[in-house]
C-alpha cells in the first residue's frame, strides 16, 4: 500500500536528496586541469558542443569553459566524450600493509 503524499513526507525525501558537497581539491584530484586537457580538443559552437555532450545547454558549456562554473566529473566526462575522447578514471587500491614479525 502506497503511502499518501503529504508536504511533510515531500520534505523528508527531499531532504534526504541533499548531500553534502566534497570538493575533488582536498584529495589531490584538481578538475579544472582536466578541462584544460579536453578544451583544446573541442570543436564546433557552444551549441554543438553541448549536443554532443548530451544535450548539456550552450550557457553551462560556455560557463565551464571560461572558468566562471567549475566542472564535475559528469561534465568532463560529457565534454570528453564531444571532443572525440574519453575520460579515464582509475582507482589504485592501498599498498598491503606490512605484517609484523610472528
Amino acid at each position: 500500500m502506497k503511502k499518501k503524499a503529504t508536504k511533510k513526507n515531500a520534505q523528508r525525501v527531499s531532504a534526504r536528496g541533499r548531500g553534502v558537497q566534497i570538493d575533488p581539491a582536498q584529495f589531490g584530484i584538481d578538475l579544472s586541469v582536466v578541462l584544460e586537457e579536453i578544451k583544446p580538443h573541442l570543436e564546433g559552437t557552444r551549441r554543438e558542443i553541448g549536443e554532443a555532450a548530451g544535450g548539456m545547454a550552450p550557457n553551462v558549456v560556455s560557463d565551464l569553459l571560461t572558468g566562471n562554473r567549475q566542472p564535475s566529473l559528469g561534465s568532463l566526462a560529457a565534454l570528453a566524450h564531444a571532443s572525440g575522447g574519453q575520460l579515464d578514471l582509475k582507482y589504485k587500491p592501498p599498498k598491503p600493509k606490512k605484517r609484523g614479525k610472528p
